[in-house]
């Protein structure tokens, strides 16, 4: 190839990045956060792809022959069991419309979908270069990126464009355990994808009815870095 060719297909690159990185995926946070619904890491993924494929067909709700392998491929699903097992929850929670009950060796699959199931008042939105991150960061680091982008609020200033919601609320909401937090908000911050600024026990210098001083403990504030998807 003539450095010509080499710079005219870098700049071809390049331009689709940017149009990739235009292009928002977007989320109702009441989803995000498993309000009225019960969505797994997995099962979250599935649905947000799907979103974007119905951004993407202007609104099309019903996908004729889905290449479900392209799909699986697209977010590092091995098996067919976990395949199946996450439509069929997106299929009780309303979420696929017609059920499927299996998955053809050659061809794709017909899905109905229902982008918005429930009630929605507020949604997020994320670069549709996310999924370009799965690979690394796995469903779970998926879903927490969200998750955390759904508290913040873009207008304001810079300095204040964190989350700020405990690992207690998180787990609660999302049916994960501290544990596996802390695990995918390393992996987060290994990427660049998260900062997080961490609090300490800090004095209040008041003291309770025995006479001992009152400590509080702030939660960490954490920073989505979407200059780095």
């Amino acid at each position: 190839m003539s450095n010509v060719n080499q710079l005219e297909s870098v700049a071809t690159q390049s331009a689709v990045q940017n149009e990739k990185k235009m292009i928002k995926v977007q989320i109702p946070d009441e989803i995000i956060r498993n309000v009225e619904c019960k969505l797994t890491a997995c099962d979250f993924a599935i649905y947000s792809i799907l979103k974007y494929h119905n951004f993407r067909q202007y609104g099309e709700c019903e996908f004729k022959s889905l290449d479900h392998q392209k799909l699986k491929h697209k977010l590092y699903i091995s098996d067919n069991r976990t395949f199946k097992k996450s439509l069929s929850s997106l299929h009780k929670q309303g979420f696929i419309i017609n059920e499927i009950r299996r998955l053809p060796t050659k061809g794709g699959i017909d899905i109905i979908f229902n982008p918005v199931p429930i009630e929605s008042k507020k949604f997020t939105q994320l670069p549709a270069t996310i999924f370009n991150k799965i690979e690394h960061i796995g469903w779970t680091g998926f879903r927490l990126l969200y998750y955390y982008e759904s508290y913040i609020n873009r207008t304001e200033e810079p300095s204040k464009h964190y989350c700020f919601a405990g690992q207690e609320t998180i787990s609660k909401h999302l049916g994960i355990d501290t544990d596996t937090i802390k695990k995918y908000n390393d992996i987060l911050v290994k990427h660049k994808l998260l900062k997080i600024v961490k609090h300490k026990l800090e004095c209040t210098y008041e003291y309770d009815d025995l006479d001992n001083l009152i400590y509080t403990k702030y939660n960490n504030h954490y920073f989505v870095r979407l200059e780095n998807f």
